[in-house]
């Protein structure tokens, strides 16, 4: 986590070097960081500015974690031994206190994690009594539960971090279309968005009973249309982004409406399709906008820092950015159409900057 004064100068320095940023802008590489990071040269804010983001990796299969030799490479690039060797069609993500990503992909009806620092892949909610079919939403409780959303199950599945079936939320008819769902701060519910159903359920954690749920489908404050995602501050805010309505809703744990950023439009904090909402430690929110093919940051107050990302397939591009995670100083979102996800870092302010 940051010092209070590095991220004052972070924000600082993000407001006023990059809001006219709009292309992926690349750092003049030195011999030694070329040989250390093959992306080191990809940041935010342009030069002239300092950087203060930079693009960490780009993932699309297990080649890209695991120790191959070249024939390896070969056979498997050809012919994969398993369905899962590369991301289909990857939709949401989460980072887990050893900074493992975890991609869902309704593609191949699986939850794939990658950990980078062990150099492997493995699969979750492919076998077993219960069977992921189109997991969309994942989170990482406080104690490492991991929490999917399906739709096709029209559930909530919990797996804990070895990948064990623990728990099911939604009995028949509970929830329609399930598509992202939260531990609350306090570890006491579950929060769930219910597109289709155009609300937010709420579930007790350890019974997994429908305690409450709020919204409606509108366009008013505390209504939504067709929400997609949610987040918590560290304070305790909910974060709903309301898709149809180019928006997201800020609400308290229990329901009340706090707030509303964000409008149909193309200019700076505008929003024309916003997918995933997050909220890292320091109460940064990211959310990113398939429309607008990157990922916005806003500081704790909501104002517009900076935004990484443009339409395009290249390093630091996307095409349909969908979820997206942070976790310390790392955020991650989703590339889905480029089939990948993608891994950033902010950087560290040097003393005197």
């Amino acid at each position: 986590m940051m010092t209070r004064a590095c991220r004052f100068v972070l924000a600082l320095a993000l407001a006023a070097g990059s809001l006219a940023c709009t292309t992926v802008h690349k750092a003049e590489p030195t011999e030694a960081k070329s040989r250390e990071d093959k992306y080191a040269e990809y940041v935010w804010p342009p030069p002239p500015d300092t950087p203060r983001i930079r693009l960490v990796d780009i993932i699309h299969s297990r080649l890209d974690v695991e120790p191959r030799s070249n024939f390896e490479k070969a056979l498997i690039g050809s012919s994969p031994h398993s369905p899962w060797d590369f991301l289909k069609k990857p939709f949401g993500v989460a980072l887990d206190g050893q900074n493992r990503i975890l991609v869902t992909d309704p593609g191949t009806s699986a939850l794939v994690r990658f950990d980078r620092a062990g150099r492997k892949m493995d699969v979750i909610g492919v076998k077993g009594a219960v069977r992921l079919k189109v997991p969309l939403g994942v989170s990482v409780g406080p104690d490492g539960t991991i929490y999917v959303a399906d739709p096709g199950l029209t559930k909530v599945v919990a797996f804990s971090p070895e990948g064990k079936l623990l728990k099911v939320f939604g009995h028949q008819g509970e929830l329609v279309n399930p598509t992202d769902a939260k531990v609350s701060p306090d570890g006491t519910r579950l929060y769930v968005t219910d597109s289709k159903a155009h609300k937010v359920v709420v579930f007790d954690l350890r019974t997994g009973e429908i305690v409450m749920s709020f919204g409606s489908r509108g366009t008013g404050p505390g209504q939504f249309n067709f929400p997609s995602a949610l987040a918590f501050s560290p304070e305790g805010d909910l974060f709903v982004v309301d898709q149809m309505n180019s928006r997201v809703q800020v609400f308290t744990t229990d329901g009340e409406v706090l707030e509303t950023f964000g409008a149909l439009g193309v200019g700076f904090g505008n929003f024309v399709r916003p997918k995933d909402v997050a909220v890292n430690a320091d109460g940064l929110v990211f959310v990113t906008d398939a429309a607008f093919g990157n990922v916005q940051i806003f500081d704790a107050d909501l104002r517009l820092l900076t935004f990484v990302g443009e339409n395009g397939s290249g390093p630091g591009q996307f095409q349909l950015p969908g979820g997206v995670a942070v976790h310390g100083p790392f955020f991650a979102v989703v590339d889905q159409l480029n089939k990948r996800v993608q891994l950033f870092r902010f950087i560290e302010p040097k003393s005197g900057e």
